[in-house]
């Protein structure tokens, strides 16, 4: 990826919204390619933070162990999400593990370079202030999720928030690639397996979803957000 190339894809992420021409190309000058292939760990929690990540393409999860030593999907992201930045602010070792889920390719930035950029770049703070916000907002619905009585609840909110993550239009559909696995997406949810694939098989013969190999299909979009999700 060239200078130009560089700066083509951070104007286009919500963490370089609204910053000038000039305010870009100083952070391009400042990020380095760094790739990995599938299934490669990135870091690991209690590793030094040290670095900033910016997704260019692929997918990364982000997890912890449980006490069982089972590992719980916290989070996937994808192309424009930025990761590891918490460690950078706070001076703490990584409090979770990244992984590539496909091939990815990365910009990274230092540490101290990431601390000059902020200082110096009231609209780069704020903007890592607004995802902040967002992502408090996701932790919080779904932590209230895991205290929900009903399952299928759970399930709902679990498939919502990958649907407003990964999700790809198709009409009045959307289509979620490459969902996690029954055992992670189970981890994810907060019920067991059984439970989930109980309730996934119960949504497909209701057509509220279809599901094809690791794809899910959740049928007329619209409808369902304002049915489950609106209507709470």
């Amino acid at each position: 990826m060239d200078e130009n190339n560089k700066r083509k894809f951070l104007k286009s992420i919500s963490l370089c919204e609204n910053m000038t021409d000039d305010d870009i190309k100083a952070i391009a000058e400042h990020c380095r390619i760094k790739s990995y292939t599938k299934k490669n760990v990135i870091f690991l929690e209690s590793d030094p933070g040290n670095m900033l990540y910016l997704i260019c393409s692929g997918r990364v999860k982000i997890t912890k162990l449980n006490e069982e030593g089972n590992e719980v999907i916290l989070t996937i992201l994808s192309d424009g999400d930025y990761f590891g930045e918490m460690s950078l602010l706070d001076d703490h070792d990584r409090n979770a593990n990244a992984m590539a889920m496909d091939d990815v390719e990365l910009l990274t930035v230092t540490k101290n370079e990431f601390v000059n950029l902020i200082i110096n770049n009231p609209t780069l703070s704020l903007n890592l202030l607004k995802t902040f916000a967002i992502r408090l907002r996701v932790t919080d619905i779904r932590m209230k999720s895991f205290f929900l009585d009903d399952a299928q609840k759970k399930v709902i909110i679990t498939l919502h928030n990958l649907a407003e993550k990964m999700g790809i239009m198709d009409g009045k559909d959307i289509n979620i690639k490459e969902v996690p696995n029954q055992t992670d997406l189970a981890n994810m949810t907060g019920i067991s397996r059984e439970t989930l694939s109980r309730i996934i098989n119960k949504f497909q013969i209701n057509n509220i979803i279809e599901r094809q190999n690791k794809d899910i299909k959740i049928l007329k979009y619209h409808d369902f957000v304002q049915r489950f999700i609106d209507n709470d």
